[in-house]
């Protein structure tokens, strides 16, 4: 059987290759503030399983998804309107999903308790780092 979390993943080029350009033409801002809260509220079934952030509220929990989410999607869309493909994108997405959110387990001593709303990506350390990035991406102008 398929892994379901891999399969709805698919879904990305659909975010960035057919609803974001259309945003677009309400401003760029807008069209992330869209798009991220849509990106969020697809993810919400495993919001409610507790797959992002167990042990944490549904309020801390879709906060700090959406807050996530508006912070990569900038990344995610720059990759794929920078490249004219959604490619990029999707394997970004890949990298997040898969790798990035749970690196920090991995590389942790074993029966270490880690608080997902302080380590990794989805955390208030990775919102650090994709605020510096789409920070530097707005400066230079590149987005």
């Amino acid at each position: 059987m398929p892994d379901l979390r891999a399969a709805l993943g698919l879904v990305l080029p659909r975010w960035q290759g057919y609803l974001l350009p259309r945003m677009r033409r309400y401003g760029l801002l807008p069209a992330y503030l869209r798009t991220g809260v849509l990106m969020a509220l697809w993810h919400l079934p495993t919001l409610l399983m507790g797959g992002q952030y167990p042990g944490h509220s549904m309020l801390a929990s879709m906060g700090s998804f959406v807050i996530a989410c508006l912070l990569v999607l900038p990344i995610f869309s720059w990759l794929r309107l920078r490249s004219g493909s959604v490619l990029p994108a999707v394997l970004a997405h890949a990298v997040v999903s898969n790798v990035t959110t749970r690196l920090v387990w991995q590389l942790s001593a074993p029966g270490q308790d880690l608080d997902p709303m302080t380590v990794g990506l989805q955390g208030w350390p990775g919102w650090l780092v994709m605020a510096v990035l789409v920070s530097w991406l707005a400066w230079t102008k590149r987005l």
